[in-house]
């Protein structure tokens, strides 16, 4: 008996049995091209089930019908085209012994009517959605009896492709949910008013299901156990709807959320970063199980194997999703069975992966580099079949430290000069601020990794081009990063540094201006965190929103605090000037629209552009490398081997990876570092 031992329990819903009670709940990560499941997909899927999760469900918010839009990367289940893609995908994950679902959904006016075919979007009424932006068509008999009709078919289409099953979403505001909402469905007739007719619609699409699909195969619904909603359902109102739907006998679970998501503050609600602690929903499920005689999942923001564990072995839920704890680590199930917990790298809830959905993009982790990219780029770094080499690291960032690991995971020698006493770099800064400190974890499992490999590490060492010099290396990584840039407006010598403030190197002023230029996270975290100690904050920005580098969950978060700590924000604008007057700081405001200016009055002014590359040890070594530090940009974009000799007489390669590079983020610094070193 271990731990964990309650997450291996095998669990059997109808015919089928899953091997354990690890769940990566429905999502989509953005792989599938115009509707269509491609390869990467297929890779990323498997991934997880060769990495020994017991239940992966795909294909989140997959169009039922032909209205819906694949505006972030979903998959058309809408037509026959799909079953081959889903017999690919089934064959994938059951060769690795996981079971496999697909989420089915129609968005309602969670659609955008000016993509995919063009057509409105449906709701139950005519009410806009902040997020999305559509008015609705509000749906009369015909259109009702349509897309019950279009969700049987889309359920026949995932039975023939040979998935074990389906789940109906009716969950983060989409359509059933948009009928059971008071605060969305004004309906006068047999589908609006009371809890029982609000239901209908959703009660009679699983009964047209049911017809379809057959009295044996898996269907389920994922639906929030509180939507936190003011004028919608409770959570009284949501153990009711459960009961209702489990009783009523079509469905073979129930899959819990909480929230909804029909504005910004609510997308970071439902699809929580480390703004919310682990596990904030698990109360919601565990109120659903008591009431209902059907397996419950959890399917919110567990990414630990203690919790997940508690969860199952105490009765809360049937099974435990952890999807971002396998974006992080797709092989944690098969770690936490070898007894290998400290090996799992661990999601840290940046919330970077579903941001990246939310703005259209593809899902991917800030610290993971191959997650999404298995065609080219391994989970598992293989030995080296060739000679140990030396490799140097300079700069303990994350950059610095992936480029040590999987260097040493190649089987090389590896020396790493660090000039400060701890490594992580700018990401133990970025932990100081306020409700992101989970970042460190990010360093903390690589510096813990590369000790166990058995890297040289040498803190307290201001490495310069003589000591990479003495080590006789054959490869170096420069990974020194960048140093901050508060701007290049007129008088910015008298500006500090979020670093300043960060790093507690100047102290806090009692009127603070925080002129942010970078659109990421520094700015509004320095203004935060200034904010907690009391500064009356102002953050002035020329973009036309703060956080502008960010989608919903994280602007959702860091917006939520500013406005909850008295911030005053300000777009459109930026910094000309900033003169001394006495003991205070004048700033020269202009309008990026109209050029006009004002005049401010503060303390302190904070500046953030970024950084600028701390390179000087680059070029220093450059003269005597093999490629004179360049880099064949088709090959890393190819993630293949780097070849180039442009100087036959160098002594080592020479890298520079990250900030030292240009300014970028922490997932950008360790992908180059994983295409430049694996192949070592």
């Amino acid at each position: 008996m271990t731990p964990y031992s309650a997450l291996f329990t095998p669990l059997a819903i109808k015919h089928l049995e899953i091997r354990n009670r690890l769940l990566s709940t429905s999502h989509s990560p953005g792989y599938a091209v115009g509707g269509r499941i491609t390869e990467r997909y297929l890779r990323y899927q498997e991934e997880k089930a060769r990495g020994g999760v017991g239940l992966t469900q795909f294909g989140g918010a997959t169009a039922v019908s032909i209205e819906n839009s694949f505006h972030y990367g979903q998959v058309d289940g809408a037509s026959d085209a799909v079953i081959p893609e889903y017999r690919a995908m089934a064959e994938r994950i059951h060769e690795h012994g996981a079971a496999c679902t697909v989420q089915l959904t129609h968005g309602g006016r969670r659609e955008r009517w000016d993509s995919a075919n063009w057509l409105p979007a449906y709701s139950a009424s005519c009410r806009r959605e902040l997020v999305h932006r559509s008015f609705p068509v509000e749906m009369e008999p015909h259109d009702i009896a349509r897309t019950q009709l279009a969700y049987a078919q889309a359920v026949r289409r995932a039975r023939e492709g040979r998935l074990d099953g389906v789940e109906i979403s009716a969950q983060a505001g989409t359509l059933i949910e948009q009928f059971w909402c008071p605060a969305i469905n004004h309906r006068e007739d047999d589908y609006g008013g009371s809890l029982e007719n609000r239901m209908r619609f959703g009660l009679e699409l699983i009964e047209a299901v049911r017809r379809e699909a057959g009295s044996d195969y898996l269907v389920g619904i994922r639906m929030s156990g509180d939507e936190m909603l003011e004028g919608g359902l409770s959570h009284e109102d949501c153990i009711a709807i459960a009961r209702i739907h489990a009783e009523h006998g079509g469905i073979d679970f129930i899959s819990v959320v909480g929230g909804q998501a029909t504005d910004y503050k609510a997308s970071g609600t439902i699809w929580p970063t480390m703004w919310l602690p682990s596990a904030p929903f698990l109360h919601l499920a565990s109120a659903i199980r008591a009431a209902v005689d059907v397996p419950v999942f959890h399917a919110t923001r567990v990414t630990d194997a203690a919790t997940a564990a508690h969860a199952v072995a105490e009765g809360h839920v049937d099974m435990i999703g952890m999807t971002r704890a396998f974006i992080a680590d797709p092989h944690f199930a098969n770690k936490l069975a070898r007894g290998e917990e400290v090996e799992i790298r661990p999601c840290v809830g940046a919330g970077y992966c579903v941001d990246r959905v939310l703005s259209g993009q593809d899902a991917l982790c800030v610290q993971n580099p191959a997650t999404g990219r298995e065609e080219r780029l391994p989970q598992i770094i293989s030995p080296s079949e060739g000679p140990r080499r030396r490799v140097v690291v300079v700069g303990g960032g994350p950059g610095g430290l992936e480029a040590a690991r999987v260097s040493a995971e190649r089987g090389h020698e590896v020396v790493l000069f660090e000039a400060s006493g701890e490594l992580g770099g700018q990401v133990l800064l970025a932990a100081r601020a306020t409700w992101r400190r989970e970042l460190a974890g990010i360093a903390h499992w690589l510096e813990g990794r590369i000790e166990r490999l058995g890297v040289e590490v040498r803190r307290n060492t201001l490495a310069e081009a003589e000591d990479v010099r003495a080590e006789d290396p054959d490869v170096v990584v420069v990974a020194t990063g960048g140093l901050p840039n508060v701007g290049h407006f007129e008088g910015r010598e008298h500006a500090a540094t979020v670093w300043d403030v960060l790093g507690a190197h100047v102290e806090a002023g009692e009127q603070v201006l925080v002129f942010d230029e970078n659109g990421y996270h520094q700015g509004p975290s320095c203004a935060e965190h200034l904010a907690s100690r009391g500064s009356q904050v102002e953050v002035v920005t020329p973009d036309r929103a703060l956080c502008n580098e960010m989608a919903d969950t994280n602007q959702g978060a860091h917006l939520s605090e500013l406005y909850r700590r008295g911030v005053t924000i300000r777009t459109d604008t930026r910094l000309a000037g900033l003169r001394r007057e006495g003991n205070r700081l004048v700033a020269t405001l202009a309008n990026m629209f109209t050029g006009e200016t004002e005049k401010q009055s503060f303390d302190q002014v904070v500046g953030d552009h970024g950084t600028l590359p701390n390179d000087a040890l680059y070029f220093a070594l450059k003269p005597d490398s093999i490629n004179l530090g360049e880099v064949d940009l088709q090959a890393m974009a190819d993630a293949r081997p780097q070849t180039l000799v442009t100087n036959p007489e160098g002594r080592y390669r020479l890298f520079r990876v990250g900030d030292a590079w240009t300014s970028r983020n922490i997932h950008a610094a360790m992908l180059d570092s994983l295409r430049l070193c694996k192949d070592l």
